[in-house]
């Protein structure tokens, strides 16, 4: 039977058209947009069309996430959540019922502690886990993924002592003996070489969660920076059709020898799947200060931060990308580490020229001087809204005021200059729900509403700005603008609805507003 489509009516649709931002209907035929306008207007336009009976309702073009670690995400739904505990003691209560069915040798994982919250005041130790867990490795990564609080079994497991030197880029933390804390900085690489790999299986389950939470959640896609290893899940849920969202997967790069010997291209994939951009890293974190910058921290004299990679890596790894075709995204926190990527990425284009789609991830604190760089180069700024919320204290306390003030976490003066910028939540460092970053994005408080009148308020987006964050620059970074970010008539079908209409919301009620429905090509995926 030929498809009638089906008509939201009476919402609030934000279109993402330049021309046309706000409408009234929308209505969809054999997966794509068909019509815009009014209740009349659509309703004439899809004659026989079902009204899915979504009154009262925000409707967006798909809101993507722009920046996860998606099978991560899904595996930390099966860990020791220790999220936005108020302290230590309670980090440890749970770690106690956890560690208790525990079979002989078998690892426990944890994660999203954030000794910003605690009331302890201090960060943990080894003396903070070995009692709990005398017998088994326990790694418990920070938030920021960027640290890890480990116990005396795994720092033996892992085979360093305190006669080991540090990582390149990274730091294992000692007392003044010399023995070692427990606490390891920019550590990832040396732990996930011995601790035990998770199974394809397990993989696909946490795949399979990550993808069923961010679509109840409203999410039509995301960019998940991970390994070929990842793909390759994505790619068998793919072809087996269990894959419903779309996913624009980021590469490492000591990828590059798997996917030269499987033939992989950029875009290679499918509708609901594709290969993106190089995924690199300039430096570390804010909150176990690894972030480099221009200039001392404020709480550290002495101390500005690791370059997880030199100026003459980044230009390596770079080019190792420009020769096969592949967009790149690079992690920069730090104005320096900023400043070091647009660097690398002038260097490289004088050799490899042509139209790019690069990105900048997070730009937690910028050079002023930059600004301009960013603009002309075309660079994206990808950057997570909740971090505000999360981080605003701590950015104080780091950066200083003054610098913060200058020009950090600096949404609206990034959009000012003509930058393009996508959200993301860079899961599971922070939560999924895009609502959340959405309310950050236009508050710029926690979620106790804190500070009064916002942080650093001049940088406070408006919804039809922060809309964006989740449509337009997401669908151009991945190469789909063609099809996605807009509800353009003959775009994908990809909507995402809210119950409410934000509009006519409080801000400081969004939080506690959900998505109601998920729509995919034309196929509704979830409703509430």
């Amino acid at each position: 039977m030929p498809d009638k489509g089906f008509i939201i009516c009476s919402a609030k649709v934000f279109t993402g058209l330049a021309n046309k931002p706000w409408v009234e209907a929308v209505g969809v035929r054999n997966g794509v947009i068909a019509a815009l306008g009014g209740n009349a207007e659509v309703k004439a336009a899809l004659p026989g069309a079902v009204d899915l009976g979504l009154d009262g309702t925000l409707v967006a073009p798909g809101f993507v996430d722009a920046h996860t670690h998606a099978t991560e995400f899904g595996r930390s739904l099966l860990m020791v959540d220790l999220r936005n505990l108020p302290s230590l003691a309670a980090c440890r209560e749970k770690i106690k019922v956890a560690a208790a069915e525990l079979k002989p040798g078998q690892w426990l994982f944890g994660c999203n502690w954030n000794q910003n919250f605690w009331s302890e005041g201090r960060e943990p130790d080894k003396s903070d886990l070995d009692d709990l867990v005398p017998h088994n490795p326990a790694v418990m990564t920070r938030v920021c993924t960027h640290s890890h609080w480990v116990n005396s079994k795994a720092l033996e497991a892992i085979g360093i002592d305190a006669g080991t030197p540090d990582p390149p880029g990274g730091q294992y933390d000692r007392y003044e003996s010399g023995q070692l804390t427990g606490m390891l900085r920019e550590a990832f690489k040396m732990i996930r070489e011995v601790q035990p790999q998770p199974g394809f299986e397990l993989l696909e389950r946490a795949a399979l969660a990550a993808q069923q939470e961010a679509i109840k959640h409203g999410l039509t896609g995301l960019h998940s920076c991970e390994s070929l290893r990842e793909w390759k899940v994505w790619s068998k849920l793919d072809r087996e059709g269990k894959l419903k969202f779309r996913v624009h997967h980021l590469f490492q790069p000591e990828n590059f020898d798997e996917l030269d010997s499987l033939g992989l291209k950029p875009g290679q994939g499918s509708g609901r799947l594709w290969l993106g951009h190089l995924k690199l890293f300039s430096d570390g974190s804010l909150g176990v200060g690894t972030a480099l910058l221009c200039e001392d921290y404020s709480d550290e004299p002495g101390c500005r931060g690791l370059a997880f990679l030199e100026l003459p890596e980044l230009i390596e790894k770079i080019k190792m990308a420009y020769e096969r075709g592949f967009d790149v995204a690079i992690h920069a926190i730090g104005d320096q580490a900023g400043n070091n990527a647009l660097n690398a990425f002038a260097a490289c284009r004088e050799e490899f020229p042509g139209a790019r789609r690069d990105r900048i991830e997070h730009i937690q604190l910028h050079c002023t001087k930059d600004l301009d760089r960013y603009r002309e180069m075309g660079i994206a700024a990808s950057v997570q809204p909740s971090f505000v919320a999360t981080d605003w204290k701590a950015a104080e306390r780091r950066f200083g005021e003054s610098r913060c003030r200058e020009r950090g976490y600096a949404w609206k003066t990034l959009l000012n200059n003509g930058l393009r910028m996508q959200f993301g939540s860079d899961a599971p460092v922070e939560s999924i729900n895009p609502l959340v970053a959405l309310q950050a994005a236009v508050l710029r408080q926690d979620q106790n509403l804190e500070p009064a009148g916002g942080w650093l308020p001049e940088e406070r987006l408006s919804l039809e700005e922060a809309l964006t964050g989740f449509t337009s620059c997401a669908a151009w970074t991945a190469r789909k603008d063609e099809h996605l970010g807009s509800l353009k008539p003959g775009n994908w079908a990809d909507l995402t609805v809210i119950e409410k209409d934000l509009s006519q919301t409080p801000p400081q009620e969004w939080r506690q507003v959900e998505a109601a429905a998920t729509i995919i090509g034309g196929e509704i995926v979830y409703t509430k």
